[in-house]
């Protein structure tokens, strides 16, 4: 996905936790938690929380407390709260600002102790019960209602999916094999998930997730079904981006562009309206068109400003201003964890690789054994490694950083994405990389994708000769 689309949810949902250590219950009983005022939609659960009786013979089960949470960095929202009653009964009414998924955890009679959770779907008028035997062995949550079974439904298929890509296999065409065949296969359960449970959250983000899967392995199966995605979907936009993809690498930029006029023209809100809008803009940036991305992202501004997409369109126009290859890259001057002071100016004479990284992002712990692979294939005074955490924590950095850290110079952003220079760069979403040539230009960039073109763009600015090891 490039750095300059708009956050997608599926990186949120499929890094998403039943287990955050961020919630904790205190906050609740401080009273620093916020109940949301005016909620748009409202879900119902009840049920029995009891525990098994080789943890506790008593009958008494009064005094749990289940809370429904939505985390916003260290502030926390409390949707739904209930206490057990002697026989562990509760009932609660969900309060959600919008239909989404949720954090729903058990807690013990003192209030201190977590002692299950889960991702919990809140949607209109959906009501789920919820009976759970707790012991120290058994620490997640089942909840039964239309929405909530098809979340579990996805969460399995996606959890399959990563097993069969993590099995070691040491032959480079059969881990190939593996692969298109996870992909197939996903991608077709997540399809049948879809049309199984139609309307429900879980099956309208399993058939974009379906076609984004198949981006890249079959792209007309991928456009044949985002024409099918129905334009209330939450991620219509995203299946426009992965079609639109899709339909440039089978016919080319003009039967991309055609395809999302047909698009728009489905659209059914103005916001979805903007967000195909900006793909169009997007496709221009792709194919180095940017006096029509300028144009285009002007006419976004004016005509959507009341939507996120307008934001979006005012960087767009930076990027294509400062950001394009063949550009010079924009200077920055930082100081590094070690304490030495460091510009990209004066790093010119050998090519740079600048990433933006979150210590924990999955995408980036995925990429990391790829990209030591790259480091230790390159001399030591050839490439500039230069990382910059987006995470302003020092200790969460340098607890990150502690267990096999990434090689090379590393940076945190003092005020994390906000800092200038992640402003400078107009990082979005991460990992981003940029790769660039001796002379300070701008190669290419690289949006949370494996290194593989990266690799390549590599050797070929040094000359097209082997990359050497490092002493």
């Amino acid at each position: 996905m490039s750095r300059l689309d708009a956050p997608s949810t599926f990186s949120q949902i499929w890094g998403s936790s039943a287990v955050r250590g961020l919630l904790l219950f205190g906050l609740f009983v401080l009273g620093v938690s916020c109940q949301q005022s005016g909620p748009g939609v409202q879900s119902y659960l009840a049920g029995r929380v009891t525990l098994a009786s080789r943890v506790d013979t008593l009958d008494d089960y009064s005094g749990f407390r289940v809370l429904a949470m939505r985390a916003r960095g260290r502030q926390i929202d409390t949707l739904g709260h209930a206490t057990t009653n002697r026989d562990g009964r509760f009932r609660m009414t969900v309060a959600a600002p919008e239909r989404g998924i949720y954090s729903l955890t058990v807690w013990g009679r003192q209030g201190n102790e977590r002692l299950a959770a889960t991702d919990y779907v809140v949607a209109p008028s959906d009501s789920g019960t919820l009976s759970a035997e707790l012991s120290p062995s058994r620490q997640s949550l089942r909840v039964e209602s239309p929405e909530n079974s098809a979340l579990r439904a996805y969460s399995n298929a996606m959890a399959t999916h990563r097993r069969m890509l993590s099995r070691p296999t040491r032959i480079k065409a059969r881990r190939s094999n593996v692969l298109v065949q996870s992909v197939r296969l996903t991608s077709s359960v997540l399809w049948t998930l879809w049309e199984n449970n139609p309307g429900t959250y879980a099956g309208q983000l399993a058939a974009v997730r379906s076609v984004s899967l198949l981006g890249g392995w079959n792209d007309s199966l991928a456009v044949a079904r985002a024409r099918q995605i129905e334009p209330s979907n939450p991620w219509y936009v995203d299946a426009v981006r992965t079609a639109r993809r899709a339909e440039a690498r089978l016919h080319g930029q003009q039967a991309a562009l055609d395809l999302l006029d047909r698009f728009e023209a489905r659209a059914a809100t103005a916001p979805e309206t903007a967000g195909v809008r900006a793909i169009r803009i997007q496709a221009f940036l792709d194919s180095l068109q940017t006096s029509a991305a300028r144009s285009a992202a002007q006419q976004l501004t004016s005509r959507h400003s009341e939507t996120r997409w307008a934001a979006w369109a005012d960087r767009v126009q930076y990027e294509a201003e400062h950001l394009m290859p063949g550009m010079t890259a924009p200077n920055l001057t930082v100081r590094t964890l070690s304490g030495d002071s460091l510009s990209l100016r004066a790093l010119r004479g050998h090519p740079v690789l600048l990433e933006y990284y979150h210590p924990g992002s999955h995408a980036y712990a995925r990429q990391l054994p790829a990209r030591r692979n790259l480091y230790s294939a390159t001399r030591a005074d050839s490439v500039t490694f230069l990382s910059i955490s987006v995470e302003p924590d020092t200790v969460v950095n340098r607890a990150f950083l502690s267990n096999r850290p990434p090689a090379g110079r590393h940076v945190i952003a003092p005020q994390g994405r906000d800092a200038s220079i992640v402003e400078r760069y107009n990082v979005v979403d991460v990992p981003t990389r940029f790769l660039l040539d001796a002379r300070g230009r701008i190669v290419a960039q690289y949006h949370s994708a494996p290194l593989l073109s990266l690799r390549r763009d590599l050797a070929r600015i040094l000359d097209e000769r082997p990359l050497l090891p490092r002493p």
